[in-house]
């Protein structure tokens, strides 16, 4: 009665495998294992979309939100904002056919009673909690929001917005506009806010990447084969003392 020895499931360290049986001994050349692969370290993360290393974000607050100046805003100058990042759209904004700076003109041109009502009732508020100091927190909070809308690495994706914001403003009957105003703003800083997002994830991957605990190997494959497809040995067959456990065979 014979066997076929069909799959060699774990060599040992190398060099020849002796079997022997009635026939005699024989001598079946093994391949060596292949060598361990070495684990490679993951490279070391990028900030996203070409934003540099050390920004420092908006933090997200108590609501689930990232902390932004379009917060807390009263209806009045939740328009102004949205006025204020068409301006600067209408200023960065150079591509789709000048498309964000025709549409701000337009803006100002088509609802400019309901934008000069709104910035008499913001400045109203201004005086309201600051007094005396009203036109400077006004022109302070100006500047940050204005900065805030032209952030470069959010660029590419507030211009698009800012073209479809503007056609929809411009579409409006002038007493909608403060209604619209809130949904207006929001797709605004959508831009912003994934960017942050995208950088709260980066600064995550960063760390781990610096404390070493991510590293990426690939399997050690510990499959060899034989220098013959089949291995037929007599039904006694032996194993050198000392070589198991290292040789397993499965006769059919």
């Amino acid at each position: 009665m014979r066997a076929s020895i069909r799959h060699l499931l774990l060599c040992p360290l190398g060099g020849i495998a002796l079997l022997s049986g009635c026939a005699g001994q024989r001598e079946v050349a093994v391949a060596p294992p292949p060598a361990p692969v070495r684990a490679q370290p993951v490279p070391q993360p990028l900030p996203p979309m070409g934003a540099t290393a050390t920004m420092q974000i908006p933090p997200i607050g108590a609501d689930g939100q990232r902390v932004t100046p379009n917060r807390d805003l009263s209806g009045p100058a939740t328009l102004w904002h949205m006025r204020m990042a068409l301006n600067v759209a209408a200023l960065s904004c150079q591509g789709s056919g000048d498309a964000a700076r025709l549409q701000y003109n337009a803006l100002l041109a088509r609802h400019r009673a309901a934008l000069t009502r709104a910035n008499a009732q913001v400045e109203g508020e201004y005086k309201a909690q600051f007094g005396g100091g009203a036109i400077a927190q006004r022109e302070r909070l100006n500047t940050i929001v204005y900065n805030f809308f032209a952030l470069p690495p959010a660029q590419a994706g507030f211009c698009a917005e800012a073209v479809r914001v503007g056609a929809a403003v411009n579409s409006l009957p002038t007493d909608q506009l403060l209604a619209y105003a809130p949904t207006g703003l929001a797709a605004l800083e959508k831009p912003f806010t994934d960017f942050f997002d995208a950088y709260a994830r980066y600064q995550t991957d960063l760390a781990a990447w610096r404390s070493g605990r991510t590293l990426a190997a690939a399997p050690v494959v510990l499959e060899v084969r034989l220098s013959r497809a089949d291995l037929i040995a007599d039904d006694g067959v032996t194993v050198p003392k000392g070589a198991m456990p290292r040789l397993l065979a499965r006769a059919d």
